[in-house]
């Protein structure tokens, strides 16, 4: 299965580049020109969306909520990120290629173009979608499986066949004892399966926070820092942070990591999301429009892929399919709600 899995995200990878190297009518306008300010205001906003990471540890650690609260919280973060990734990355890029909208290299319009770019869009999701998925069935082969309820009772059920583990005791079952003995780098693995999470949300950051910085710049205007920040985006993935941490840090606990450890964690994860929010700004600032659309993509294909294989299921797990439901559509409309902002 695995090789399966390997071999199409090759085929998948190979296309995408193949795409992207036919030859562009794209340019990278004067004015998107990187500059160190505005690196720094990337990296702000970086720390600032992920901040909620080590925010919901300590609330897990420290008040141990129940699985439906924390299905609630899961699902409601879900919901946000959908918002997020739907208004601020997906159709920003869908209406300019019907026209409603300008391009922000300032870029003419025409069939052509449309069908390049819509093309970059759906080969860039369909790459991070497999991309994700094999990353995270090789973390999880790893002993990364232990950080989420949801794919620890999927562990249990493959080695039993059956599902009568309750969640709140599946880390003291003995199957999870034994896996967790037997991969010893599994707190490596935990953190890794977390920061394959958390790289296509820096990207999302810094491409998010580029296309609305380019547009006040191609509007001839000097934007401050509050006029350029993608509320919706912010909003989104702040709040679906929170759960993340929540959730991971407890499992984390039970396998028996120090609370000091899953702190430092979380700490780097939100230094190295900051830091790949500077890197997504700089890569859009510095290649065709085209194919940054592709690198929004991927990001965008990754992270939906993984609401859809780690969040959701994990809610639904912990809390049942009604109080899902409704939390993620709360979710959702509490980050468009966000758009007022802006």
């Amino acid at each position: 299965m695995k090789k399966v899995i390997i071999s199409a995200l090759a085929i998948v990878v190979f296309l995408l580049i193949g795409y992207l190297m036919w030859p562009s009518e794209g340019h990278v306008a004067e004015f998107m020109h990187p500059t160190t300010k505005y690196a720094v205001w990337a990296f702000a906003i970086g720390a600032l969306v992920t901040i909620s990471l080590p925010l919901g540890a300590l609330s897990g650690l420290a008040f141990k909520p129940k699985p439906a609260m924390t299905a609630m919280f899961t699902a409601f973060g879900a919901g946000a990120l959908m918002a997020a990734l739907s208004v601020e990355l997906i159709a920003p890029t869908v209406m300019e290629i019907v026209g409603q909208t300008g391009s922000p290299t300032g870029m003419e319009h025409d069939k052509k173009h449309a069908v390049f770019t819509m093309g970059a869009l759906i080969f860039g999701c369909i790459g991070g979608g497999f991309l994700f998925f094999t990353l995270d069935e090789l973390i999880n082969s790893k002993g990364g499986f232990l950080r989420k309820v949801g794919s620890t009772l999927v562990f249990l059920r493959k080695k039993n066949h059956h599902s009568d583990h309750e969640e709140n005791h599946i880390h003291d079952s003995q199957e999870v004892k034994a896996a967790s003995a037997e991969h010893g780098g599994a707190p490596m693995a935990i953190w890794l399966g977390l920061l394959i999470d958390g790289i296509p949300e820096s990207f999302v950051i810094g491409a998010g926070f580029l296309a609305i910085l380019s547009g006040k710049l191609a509007a001839g205007g000097d934007p401050g820092f509050t006029e350029v920040l993608p509320y919706t985006l912010i909003a989104g993935l702040f709040l679906s942070n929170f759960p993340e941490a929540l959730s991971a840090s407890i499992g984390m606990k039970k396998q028996g990591m120090t609370t000091t450890k899953i702190m430092m964690l979380w700490m780097s994860l939100v230094l190295i999301i900051a830091v790949g929010a500077v890197g997504g700004y700089y890569v859009g600032t510095s290649i065709p429009h085209e194919i940054a659309i592709a690198i929004e993509g991927l990001a965008a294909g990754a992270m939906l892929t993984m609401i859809a294989q780690t969040m959701i299921p994990e809610a639904v797990h912990l809390g049942g399919a009604k109080v899902v439901g409704l939390s993620t559509l709360i979710g959702y409309l509490s980050a468009i709600a966000f758009k007022i902002f802006e």
